[in-house]
């Protein structure tokens, strides 16, 4: 299988794990913070919603440039303005913008070839480098994703564990 289509597979069946796991959950549940440090489960869905078509086009920008620098800080204002607005934002909305989201990423990452995949180009961040296109999506979409969906999970455990103790 090449790699583009495993990308895509993975990307997949994450959202679609994402989406099977916070669908059934109520409002109370999925805006409930587990500290002021942590990220409620719906700030968590508007940050993968603007993640994954944030991550798509700066990959297929870099691939179509033929390189040039890439990638954002944690500063970045629009990655932090959707999880700042998440507490405006009804839960159905967002859940199908993440859905539209990675239509979109794979629809561009349908059109891609493993040897697009291949080009190096110099992370804005110096502790990254110069990475491949591979490192992009491995690190910024797919693990990432992986990441959010276990994010989501320790939420719901502590939720669990508060409600517990009541």
């Amino acid at each position: 299988m090449p790699l583009i289509e495993q990308y895509r597979q993975e990307m997949k069946e994450t959202v679609e794990k994402i989406v099977q796991k916070v669908s059934p959950l109520t409002e109370d549940v999925i805006r409930w913070k587990p500290s002021a440090d942590e990220w409620s489960i719906m700030e968590i869905l508007c940050h993968v919603e603007e993640v994954i078509g944030y991550w798509t086009r700066e990959l297929v920008r870099v691939i179509q440039a033929g390189g040039g620098e890439w990638g954002r800080g944690l500063n970045d204002e629009a990655r932090l303005a959707a999880v700042r607005q998440a507490d405006a934002r009804a839960v159905s909305e967002v859940i199908r913008g993440i859905e539209q989201a990675a239509m979109f990423a794979d629809e561009q990452l349908a059109a891609l070839s493993d040897e697009q995949l291949a080009l190096e180009a110099p992370h804005r961040n110096p502790k990254f480098g110069v990475k491949p296109m591979t490192f992009l999506v491995e690190h910024f979409l797919t693990e990432h994703l992986a990441g959010h969906l276990r994010q989501i999970e320790r939420n719901l455990r502590k939720h669990e564990a508060v409600q517990s103790k009541q």
